[in-house]
């Protein structure tokens, strides 16, 4: 639907803990995306889990909704090669946002960690593509 709309001023953002619930390759996504990808939010997730000893209704009984949080880079089932790698074959030159929210009582050390897996990932395939 972005992509149709063809108008600049309106973009995609690319949620990597909800890749789970739009399909499982993660790479034709963001290339598909390219075009229009203004930004992406960081985060792992583990499909339909709950973390963080929250409990979660939904209502009306019997929603389709999938549960998920919003994990630190490592802790989840999102494989940031794949997604550092095609961000950088795409040229992605957008915004970056961490959006972890699972570890309320470590927020500080989730968004140091966090900080850490994003340069770790950024200097690995910005390496690489010196390579290529």
């Amino acid at each position: 639907m972005v992509r149709a709309l063809r108008c600049p001023n309106v973009k995609f953002l690319f949620c990597a803990p909800h890749t789970f619930h739009m399909g499982s390759d993660m790479a034709a996504m963001i290339r598909y995306s390219a075009p229009v990808l203004a930004h992406v939010h960081l985060a792992d997730t583990l499909n339909h889990r709950a973390s963080s000893g929250l409990r979660y209704i939904v209502n009306p009984p019997g929603s389709t909704v999938r549960v998920h949080q919003h994990l630190n880079i490592g802790e989840g089932e999102v494989d940031w090669d794949v997604f550092f790698k095609t961000l950088q074959e795409i040229g992605f030159d957008g915004i970056m946002t961490s959006c972890v929210f699972a570890w309320e009582d470590r927020a500080v050390e989730s968004s140091r960690l966090m900080r850490e897996k994003i340069k770790h990932y950024l200097n690995k395939f910005l390496s690489e593509k010196g390579k290529s």
